[in-house]
């Protein structure tokens, strides 16, 4: 029996139903179990049948629930919701699901993910790199930003009961610290993900480039359209996208217009809930018109590409 699993504050529902729906195109059986982090209150009255909404504070006799609330609940309700990711999963595992996915509630589904269930055959954790720029001649802010904030995005992880060990890891260092100090090493619940393939054995990088597409893989994931279909670097197919701001504002500053018709999907279905998808994306109308600063960071991108691709060449001489 397999599950996926997402943790959202109240305000954010509409977010979990629009996953929800997502899901459920390729899978009408498939449930989510969504964890309200705070005590707001919650309007269920769109939720679909195979929601199973927990609320943090029912379960505060497992462990480490209490104690995260009180480290973190006052000082940033963000740092105790990602701090429950491992926890959510574990709680799930030993209720007797066999796998669980752990997706962010921005997350939409385009494709078949059944193949991410599969991997945990074979693999205990599953993990998505964030693909990031690699290569400091082309990108180096993008560079700077893959050894800052980690190899694996933190938005998806998938875990059988043999990831428990690892699962538990997380959530005691999640409980050590959470904090975005970067200078330092750390970063929230993210950098931690780094270590997991080093201490424990069976975990799984994904290679499939349609997973998880997000704002900063614009360069290692190439979208490319062959035909009428987007393929990620001409051969992977688009499984799930993050939708978090600024892979939106990208979007709608036409940076990444061949997600333009999957980001009006995403919206379209999102606003079935009756929310306006533009609550949630605060100033950003005004910001569609990007500022000279931005501009000219996109005419630099092109040419560190040149000069890339000339420093490629002139290696190989």
């Amino acid at each position: 029996m397999n599950t996926f699993c997402t943790i959202i504050t109240a305000n954010y529902f509409p977010h979990a139903l629009a996953l929800y729906k997502s899901l459920k195109k390729f899978d009408r059986e498939i449930s989510l179990y969504v964890l309200v982090a705070d005590r707001e209150p919650l309007t269920e009255e769109h939720t679909e049948a195979g929601m199973k909404i927990l609320r943090a504070y029912a379960l505060e006799q497992y462990p480490l629930v209490e104690e995260l609330y009180n480290k973190y609940a006052h000082i940033r309700m963000d740092f105790f919701r990602w701090s429950l990711k491992s926890v959510l999963m574990s709680y799930l595992l030993e209720k007797g699901f066999e796998k669980v996915l752990f997706v962010d509630c921005d997350i939409f589904f385009f494709n078949d993910y059944h193949f991410l269930f599969d991997a945990l055959d074979q693999s205990d954790v599953i993990l998505t790199p964030h693909w990031y720029n690699s290569n400091p001649v082309t990108n180096e802010s993008g560079f700077i930003q893959l050894l800052n904030s980690g190899f694996f995005n933190a938005g998806f992880i998938g875990s059988n009961k043999k990831g428990l060990a690892a699962l538990r890891w997380w959530a005691n260092v999640c409980h050590y610290r959470m904090d975005e100090r970067m200078e330092s090493g750390m970063y929230v619940d993210q950098r931690y993900l780094d270590l997991l393939p080093l201490l424990f054995e069976n975990v799984k990088i994904l290679s499939h480039k349609g997973c998880n597409l997000g704002a900063g893989n614009y360069e290692e994931c190439k979208r490319i359209l062959v035909g009428n279909t987007l393929l990620i670097d001409g051969r992977y197919p688009v499984v799930f996208v993050h939708f978090y701001k600024s892979l939106i504002e990208q979007i709608l500053k036409g940076y990444d217009p061949l997600l333009v018709p999957h980001f009006n999907k995403y919206k379209a279905v999102f606003e079935e809930s009756g929310v306006p998808f533009r609550h949630f994306m605060g100033s950003l109308a005004k910001q569609l018109q990007p500022p000279v600063m931005i501009k000219l960071k996109w005419k630099l991108r092109i040419r560190t590409r040149i000069k890339g691709l000339l420093y490629s060449l002139a290696h190989k001489l």
